[in-house]
C-alpha cells in the first residue's frame, strides 16, 4: 500500500478535528498528534511534496463530505476553514520533524566538512596563506610558520610580505624568495587561487606553496654524485695505467744515479727525475684512493678517540709555526673507516695549513653534535648527528668558488702546488660513510670544514 494511503485516515481525522473546533487547546493536542505521527510513521522521512499531497487529499476528501452540509452547521464551518487555509499549520506541524532533521543532517555535514577542511590546512606539510583583498596577510598554517620560523600573529602583522601581492580573480602560478625570521631565503613556487562568493564576488586568495630550493638541491647533490662517479671510474682507469709506467720511471732513474758521478749535472738531473716521479707516485695513490670504489671497513669508535688517535698524523703535517688545539664537547659514537677518515682530516688540515701560510696560525678541532644544513632536517624529533669541524684563520674561499671546492681536479693554488684531489676524495670518503661535509668561509677570515655522521645507534654518545 502506498505510504500516502496508509496514513490517509489518520491525518484526515486530525485535520477534521481542527477544522471542526474552535477550542485552541483542541487545535495545539491536534498539532502535537500530528508532530508524533510524523515521528513514528514518517521517521524515514518521505519528500516534502509526499506531506503536501497528503494534506491536499485529506482537505479534499473532508470538502467533498462537506459539500452539502447546511449553513450554520459545523461541517459548513470546517468547510470554510479549509477553504481559507485555516488548518496549514497541521501541514506544517507533520513537516516539523522532518525539516528538523534536515536541519540537522546538514549541520553535521557541514561541521563534518569543517573538519576536515580545518585539518587539512592545519596538517598538510604545504604552505598555505590566506590574503585579502588588499593583499594583506588574514592567516597561515603551521607549515608555514615551521618552513619559515615566523609564528602566525608575525606573519599576520607583516612579516615576509609579499612585494607583489596577486589581484583580479584568476589562477596563477609563481615562483620567488620568501623571507625567513633568521634572514634566510626559501624559493617557493606557489599555487594562487581566488575564492569567490555565491554572487562572484572576489573574497580573497589562498596560496599554496612549495620550497623548491630543497627540491633543487637535492637534485644538485644527484648530478654531482654522477659527476663524481665518472670522474672517479676514469681516474682510477687512468692512475692504473700510468701507475705501471710511473714504476719503470722510477726504477731505472734509481739505477742510472747510482751509476752517475756524484755532484754531477747527469747526477742533480737524476734526482730531480727521482723528485718528480715520487711527487707523481703522490698524485696516483690520491687518484686511487678518490677513485676508490670498495665500501669503508666501519668500527664503532667514540669521537674522542677517534681525535686522539689522529692528532700525531695532524701535528706532523702542519709546519711548526701553526699550531693545532683539539676540544671535543660532546663525545658520540660513529661507525667510521677510521684510515679513510683520517685520511679526510689529513686532507683539510693541509689545506688549512697552506691556507694560512708562513704566518702562522692555529687549526682549530671541535667534536659535539649538530644538524646539516643541505638535507631536509626540518623534524625536529630526528637526532643530532655528530659533527667535526677543522677551522683555520687563512685566506678564506671566495663565495663563487665554494660550489666548486669539491669538484675532482679544482684547485685554487699554483700549478705544481695542488692537485684538486684532496677535498674531492675527502668528500667522497664522507658520503660513502652516509655524511656530509659542508664548508664556510669568509675570505680574509677563514674557513670551516664541517664533518657531519650519523651517529652509530639512538643515544650512543658519552658525556
Amino acid at each position: 500500500m502506498d505510504r500516502v494511503d496508509a496514513l490517509l485516515p489518520r491525518y484526515a481525522e486530525l485535520l477534521r478535528r481542527i477544522a471542526l473546533t474552535d477550542s485552541e487547546l483542541e487545535r495545539e493536542t491536534a498539532l502535537g498528534e500530528a508532530t508524533e505521527l510524523a515521528k513514528t510513521s514518517l521517521a524515514d522521512g518521505p519528500a516534502i511534496d509526499r506531506m503536501h499531497e497528503l494534506h491536499r487529499r485529506a482537505q479534499v476528501e473532508l470538502a467533498q463530505a462537506w459539500c452539502d452540509a447546511p449553513a450554520g452547521s459545523a461541517e459548513h464551518a470546517g468547510r470554510e476553514r479549509l477553504v481559507r487555509g485555516d488548518a496549514l499549520p497541521l501541514l506544517l506541524a507533520l513537516m516539523l520533524p522532518h525539516e528538523l532533521a534536515q536541519r540537522a543532517h546538514h549541520e553535521q555535514r557541514w561541521r563534518r566538512e569543517h573538519e576536515t577542511l580545518v585539518a587539512m590546512f592545519e596538517q598538510t606539510d604545504e604552505m598555505i596563506v590566506v590574503l585579502d583583498l588588499d593583499g594583506q596577510c588574514d592567516d597561515v598554517n603551521p607549515a608555514f610558520c615551521r618552513a619559515t620560523g615566523w609564528t602566525r600573529r608575525q606573519a599576520v602583522e607583516g612579516a615576509g610580505a609579499w612585494a607583489e601581492p596577486p589581484s583580479g580573480a584568476k589562477a596563477e602560478r609563481r615562483s620567488g624568495p620568501l623571507t625567513c625570521s633568521d634572514g634566510s631565503t626559501l624559493t617557493v613556487q606557489w599555487s594562487i587561487s581566488p575564492i569567490l562568493g555565491r554572487k562572484g564576488e572576489l573574497l580573497n586568495h589562498v596560496c599554496i606553496g612549495r620550497d623548491v630550493g630543497r627540491q633543487q638541491r637535492l637534485e644538485d647533490s644527484l648530478r654531482e654524485n654522477d659527476k663524481l662517479r665518472a670522474v672517479a671510474t676514469l681516474a682510477g682507469g687512468i692512475a692504473h695505467d700510468f701507475n705501471n709506467l710511473l714504476g719503470s720511471i722510477n726504477g731505472l732513474a734509481e739505477l742510472c744515479e747510482l751509476e752517475a758521478v756524484p755532484g754531477s749535472r747527469q747526477a742533480r738531473n737524476l734526482g730531480r727525475i727521482r723528485l718528480a716521479g715520487d711527487k707523481a707516485a703522490a698524485l696516483v695513490r690520491q687518484m686511487l684512493d678518490f677513485s676508490r670504489q670498495e665500501p669503508p671497513a666501519p668500527q664503532r669508535i667514540g669521537l674522542r678517540e677517534w681525535l686522539a688517535h689522529a692528532e700525531g698524523l695532524l701535528r706532523a703535517a702542519l709546519p711548526h709555526q701553526q699550531t693545532l688545539a683539539i676540544a671535543v664537547a660532546v663525545d658520540s659514537i660513529v661507525r667510521i673507516d677510521l684510515v679513510q677518515m683520517e685520511q679526510v682530516l689529513l686532507n683539510i688540515v693541509r689545506n688549512a695549513a697552506q691556507a694560512m701560510g708562513p704566518d702562522g696560525g692555529q687549526v682549530r678541532i671541535t667534536a659535539d653534535r649538530g644538524r646539516p644544513t643541505t638535507i631536509d632536517a626540518t623534524d625536529g624529533t630526528a637526532p643530532e648527528w655528530a659533527r667535526v669541524c677543522i677551522a683555520d684563520a687563512g685566506s678564506g674561499i671566495p663565495a663563487e668558488l665554494l660550489g666548486k671546492i669539491f669538484e675532482p681536479f679544482f684547485t685554487t693554488k699554483p700549478v705544481g702546488e695542488g692537485t684538486g684531489l684532496g677535498l674531492a676524495a675527502a668528500h667522497g670518503i664522507v658520503r660513502a660513510h652516509g655524511g656530509v661535509i659542508e664548508v664556510d668561509s669568509l675570505p680574509g677570515v677563514g674557513s670551516t670544514f664541517s664533518i657531519f655522521l650519523p651517529p652509530a645507534g639512538h643515544g650512543d654518545h658519552v658525556d
